[in-house]
């Protein structure tokens, strides 16, 4: 009875939000000095500030995004089951109803989860920064993750489930694209992790795993030979086994649902802002080959470029099939997690080609975007309404009415 006052559609708060332009504007410019910080105690070896710093600013992360997801569907119907129907919406995804009891107890419930979720985001490009001596970049590569449009469905629908699930999957991606050697043990771990977290685990496993067919150099290749290079399909095959027959059954019936029953999809992945941060990825990339020197010939023996230039192209196929709409309600939730590794990996190519500066204007662009074209605008918004991020909580969480 109590599932039958539940909304079937968005929006499914209509009250219990409001606009804060101001307020989330301040969180943003907290983000950017932050950054700042990193960047200033980065360059002079100030390690314990650094790491102060660093800390901060994915308090202030996962605040920002805790509160601005309030607002949306996927955060909303999953905090009002956790009330009246523990385990609803979550068939697949034995991690959540393991933490469905905790999560309860959390202030704004999922909305909290979907801010520690945006944080790691922040946290893995601040450990990329560190890894590869780059400490005075990790926190505008921090903002270049977690404000990207490329990531709006994850990170600014609330797609919590699935944006951890490929997060969780990044230490694969990682070890397969050999950018850095992640222990066996916390890639296994966090693998496993992600497939009881989402259902479209098998599907971003093998996007995760893809890199390990053009990662090889060139002495690699030739003394491993063609079984090395189609080693990681089979790994992929075989990983694939277990997460099938545990996923399979929802997975397969969620793929019906979405290819004849639904024709809801978002163009988020063909925006002009997304458009515009692949303009200065791309720029950044020519000029870079024009400072080095390089040609076609040395990017496709270059490892770092092929798996940047894979990952593009993957991410092009799918912004296609949104375009011309091959399927699009089932491609444009796929477009998040190979975004997340295309960025991953143009962060890479720069630091590969110490061309880290080349990133300021595809910075820029995700900045100005951010600022201008979702934190601002966010005042017009008619909160209750309809689905949008940055519609914050309009009272503290134990008045929160479930």
């Amino acid at each position: 009875m109590l599932l039958a006052l539940l909304p079937g559609q968005a929006p499914f708060r209509v009250d219990q939000v409001m606009a804060a332009p101001g307020l989330m504007a301040a969180l943003f410019g907290l983000q950017v000095l932050l950054a700042g910080a990193l960047s200033w105690t980065g360059s002079r070896r100030a390690w314990l500030r650094w790491w102060l710093a660093a800390a901060a600013l994915l308090v202030v992360t996962a605040l920002f995004f805790g509160l601005g997801s309030w607002g949306t569907s996927d955060v909303t119907k999953l905090s009002v089951w956790l009330a009246v129907a523990p385990g609803r919406g979550t068939d697949g995804e034995p991690f959540w109803h393991l933490v469905g009891p905790l999560i309860s107890q959390l202030p704004y419930r999922m909305a909290a989860v979907h801010g520690l979720v945006a944080a790691g985001y922040g946290l893995a490009a601040i450990l990329l920064a560190r890894h590869w001596q780059l400490p005075a970049w990790a926190g505008w590569w921090c903002l270049f993750l977690t404000a990207s449009p490329m990531l709006r469905g994850f990170l600014q629908n609330g797609q919590s489930r699935q944006a951890l699930a490929v997060l969780l999957l990044l230490p694969l991606m990682l070890r397969a694209a050999r950018l850095v050697r992640v222990p066996w043990g916390l890639v296994g771990g966090a693998t496993a992790w992600s497939a009881l977290s989402h259902t479209t685990f098998p599907v971003n496993l093998l996007f995760a795993l893809l890199p390990g067919l053009v990662s090889a150099n060139g002495q690699a290749r030739a003394a491993a030979g063609p079984r090395r290079r189609w080693a990681w399909l089979v790994l992929a095959a075989l990983a694939a086994v277990p997460a099938l027959v545990l996923l399979g059954p929802v997975a397969l019936q969620k793929l019906n649902t979405y290819a004849s029953q639904m024709s809801f999809f978002s163009h988020y992945a063909v925006r002009r802002e997304v458009l515009l941060l692949q303009g200065a990825m791309a720029l950044a990339v020519v000029l870079a080959c024009r400072q080095r020197g390089l040609g076609l010939r040395e990017l496709l023996s270059c490892p770092r470029s092929r798996v940047l230039g894979l990952f593009a192209l993957l991410y092009l196929a799918l912004q296609a099939s949104v375009e011309w709409e091959w399927w699009p309600q089932i491609t444009f939730r796929l477009a998040d997690g190979v975004g997340l590794f295309l960025l991953i990996s143009f962060l890479a190519w720069l630091r590969h080609y110490r061309a880290e500066r080349l990133l300021l204007p595809a910075l820029a662009v995700t900045l100005l975007y951010w600022l201008l074209g979702r934190i601002l605008p966010s005042g017009e918004f008619r909160c209750g309404y309809d689905d949008e991020f940055l519609c914050i909580p309009d009272r503290w969480p134990g008045l929160v009415r479930y």
